[in-house]
Parts: C-alpha cells; structure tokens; sequence
C-alpha cells in the first residue's frame, strides 16, 4: 500500500511536532511525505495523489480548522480535471491534526465544547463527495508536554496509521510487528540480540494463533445458540 501523507505547515522549519513525524514516517520506503509550498506543480501533485492509496492530510489546528495552504491546494489541485477523471476515486483519506489541548478538552461542556471528529467534518464531507473512503482521524495532543514513553508509543502508532491497510484491526496490527520483526531479525548481525528478536517474535505468532482459536471457539458457539 503506498501512503502520501501531504503536510500543510506554514512553519514547519522550526515544529519538534513535524520533525518527530518526518521520522517516524521514513522508515517505511511505502510512505511518500510531500510538504506543501507554493507555486503548486499542478500535474505532479495529481500524480503523486493517483499514484497514492491512501492520502493523509496532516496539519496543526489553526483556529479550528487548517492552515490556509491546505484549502489553496485543495482549490488548485483538487480541480475537475482530478474529479472528472476520478484520479482519487476509491482512495483512503486520513487527517493527523495536531493541537494544543487536552484531548478532555474536545467534547460537549469542555472548553472546546466540540469533538476532533466534529471539527473535522468538512473533510469528511469532502471525501464522500468524491468517492474517498474516510478514515478515523489521528489527532496529537499536546506534544510538547508527551513523556518519552507516550511518544515512543506515538511514535508506532502514527507509523501504524499510515501503513495498516485496515486500522483497528488487531490482526493487522499484529502483523504489521510481526513484518517489522523480521526485518530486524535479518538485519541483525549479533546472534545474542538475533535469538533475542526471535524469541520475540514467536511469543506474538503465538499469542495470535491463541486468538485465532479462541475466535473460532466464540464463533462456533453462537452458531449452536442459533440452532
């Protein structure tokens, strides 16, 4: 699966948020990051989105909604050639948001009295409109105050959100550490820190297929109750 994640940032230059993302999204060859600048090449912005299966929109919430790039772009590039010719038709489209409160801040009675996945409808909108499969937003809160361990954990996730052909999934989850596990395994030249990875990687093969069973278990019992 080929990702293009587009980054609408006015000051990217001088974001820990952005530079954190950058990274985390370069190692996975299948991810393509396109930070947006005027003038636009209109031609390779639409092949870079038709050659993508799934296209992230990844922004900082100004006054709850994008910066004024995204919109620009998405009136220049977005244009009938693109929607006529369906170039994007049957896509993915996911947002990554990042903002500066709480995420207890975003719901009715909060300071922000509205949720991410409110704010965010327009594009919503604008993916049924056009064919897109919409995707569950990545919002990152408060980045700047995230302990290592939440951003070591950030850090996977977001990696996950832009590789996992079916989010939510924990099979696929499993499987995305296990092709990454292996990938260590062979670029491994200590045989200790090897058989260590190893060793790991059959605990998660086995925890699956215990899953997997005690799924098909669940399943043939309400196929009894149903007799």
């Amino acid at each position: 699966m080929k990702t293009l994640v587009v980054v609408a940032h006015p000051q990217i230059e001088n974001s820990a948020t952005e530079a954190f993302l950058k990274t985390a999204a370069s190692f996975d060859e299948n991810v393509t990051w396109h930070q947006l600048a005027t003038p636009f090449d209109i031609k390779r912005e639409q092949s870079l989105l038709s050659a993508a299966d799934r296209i992230i929109f990844q922004f900082p919430m100004y006054w709850y909604s994008a910066p004024a790039i995204l919109k620009e772009w998405l009136d220049k590039v977005w244009d009938n050639y693109l929607v006529n010719n369906h170039l994007v038709t049957g896509r993915e489209l996911g947002i990554v948001v990042t903002v500066g409160h709480a995420a207890s801040s975003f719901q009715p009675g909060a300071s922000q009295q509205y949720t991410i996945a409110e704010l965010l409808r327009p594009y919503e909108a604008l993916a049924h409109n056009l064919g897109l499969q919409y995707l569950p937003a990545f919002p990152i809160y408060q980045f700047d105050q995230q302990s290592d361990e939440q951003r070591q954990l950030l850090f996977i996730c977001y990696q996950q959100y832009l590789a996992i052909p079916k989010l939510c999934h924990f099979k696929d989850e499993v499987k995305w550490f296990a092709d990454r596990l292996e990938k260590k395994i062979a670029n491994e030249n200590d045989p200790v820190q090897r058989a260590k990875i190893e060793q790991l990687l059959l605990l998660l093969n086995d925890q699956q297929d215990e899953l997997d069973d005690l799924y098909m278990s669940v399943k043939w019992l309400r196929e009894k109750e149903d007799y």
